[in-house]
């Protein structure tokens, strides 16, 4: 594990080219052991790239967040505003404004167990605390065991289930949801 000097802040552009290998490095750990890496890969390739981060950094709709040890990048978080859960069978159904889709969060691996992804969703909670949306929403493999135990105790709560496809692989994920804090 490694030492912790890590603080939290809103992407930029030049965090791109420390991005895209993050998440190279990152995504595949969220996969399950029998996924084929080709289609990892893929998936990576095109939808973890440089023009789609810069986008999302771009983009008055997504919320980029990185957590930085030094210079180094050591985890990130992608937030889309309403974007709902589509093709899941939810039992909890989202309001069609106000969702927000935690799309992405990851840290390095030598960071994990460090308080990392702790700061990371405390400062999330804290910048929609005084937003205008009510719940957040994300997915995970549901072999991802470790992530659905940190997302629960961070509030999140099984809603459902859907499919998602990596590089043309269909993934099982459980959906998980929690309402927003509020500063009212």
């Amino acid at each position: 594990m490694a030492t912790m000097s890590v603080s939290i802040r809103i992407a930029r552009d030049t965090d791109v080219h420390e991005l895209v290998p993050l998440a190279a490095r990152t995504f595949p750990l969220a996969c399950p052991p029998e996924m084929d890496s080709t289609n990892i890969e893929n998936f990576v390739r095109d939808e973890l790239n440089a023009e789609t981060f810069a986008e999302w950094i771009a983009s008055d709709t997504v919320y980029v967040l990185v957590a930085t040890d030094g210079a180094m990048l050591v985890g990130y978080s992608v937030c889309i505003n309403d974007e709902l859960p589509l093709d899941a069978q939810i039992h909890h159904e989202l309001p069609s404004e106000g969702a927000v889709m935690m799309s992405k969060f990851y840290v390095h691996p030598e960071f994990h167990g460090a308080g990392v992804s702790k700061n990371m969703m405390a400062h999330l909670m804290e910048h929609y605390s005084t937003s205008d949306r009510d719940w957040m929403w994300l997915g995970t493999n549901q072999a991802n065991t470790r992530a659905i135990a940190f997302y629960e105790r961070a509030g999140f709560q099984q809603i459902g289930i859907r499919t998602f496809d990596v590089g043309g692989t269909q993934a099982h994920d459980v959906v998980l949801a929690r309402r927003l804090p509020s500063v009212e």
